[in-house]
């Protein structure tokens, strides 16, 4: 795999995670509950529903991840063949852009890891913002009454 396929491969990947990802957020919305008591109630109700959101994100791509490695880019890792817990830490490290890690990756899927981690910040950030806005609701109910 070339550095452009896996660019492309990349792109392609985000694009279908953001769909997902604004599916579930629509989800998350149609089923907690709109009227608020300003318990937080909703708030931690979006807050665990966004937990298990980005966790399952992140599986998604550590398989993703262990499929092209496997198939594709064997020789990705320095200590090939690696185990999935380490492609699910790389790519943990990666969607998080913490981006160190003590595992070495090379050649193209380098650049997959990238996009995985643009991806992550937009994700994590669109996922901040929606947990935001619950709270703003909450927070002004509490202060209205």
């Amino acid at each position: 795999m070339t550095e452009l396929m896996a660019m492309f491969v990349g792109i392609c990947a985000a694009i279908v995670m953001g769909i997902v990802h604004h599916y579930a957020l629509s989800g998350i919305l149609k089923f907690s509950p709109q009227r608020s008591d300003g318990s937080g109630f909703r708030i931690i109700l979006t807050f665990s529903a966004l937990l298990l959101l980005h966790v399952l994100e992140l599986v998604t791509l550590a398989v993703f991840n262990t499929m092209v490695v496997a198939s594709v880019l064997p020789q990705s890792f320095s200590n090939s063949p690696p185990m999935f817990q380490d492609v699910l830490y790389v790519t943990g490290i990666s969607f998080s852009t913490l981006g160190y890690s003590s595992i070495e990756v090379v050649g193209p899927f380098r650049l997959l890891l990238m996009l995985q981690s643009l991806l992550g910040f937009m994700l994590l950030t669109w996922s901040a913002t929606f947990l935001y806005s619950a709270c703003q609701q909450v927070w002004q109910k509490a202060k209205d009454d």
